[in-house]
């Protein structure tokens, strides 16, 4: 099970709506309805507010975000070398992958 199919399976078994959702957590109705579809993951603080609210621990989601429907993906980000620095200057630690580039210096 997917992190959104979870989300919105939780929040309909807690009879809420999205806007309902979304004012409990102090953010938009978009964002629920993005985390819902897979469209992206909350981050740090608002995951922790989420499973508060849903009643579930922080490490059963992170159990869900690490699970092979989210290794699987295909999650080509071109991020440039700002938005690196900023993510990096909040705590988050950007590990960049190896691109073919050094390896074809070398034949």
């Amino acid at each position: 099970m997917s992190l959104g199919r979870f989300i919105a399976t939780r929040r309909k078994r807690m009879s809420l709506t999205q806007e309902e959702l979304a004012a409990t957590l102090n953010v938009s109705k978009s964002a629920i309805a993005k985390w819902e579809t897979d469209g992206g993951i909350p981050d740090r603080d608002n995951l922790y507010k989420l499973a508060e609210t849903m009643g579930v621990s922080v490490n059963d989601m992170h159990q869900i975000i690490r699970s092979k429907d989210y290794k699987d993906a295909d999650l080509m980000v071109n991020i440039t070398p700002d938005v690196i620095a900023i993510l990096e200057s909040y705590g988050y630690k950007v590990i960049r992958p190896q691109g073919k580039e050094k390896n074809e210096g070398n034949k």
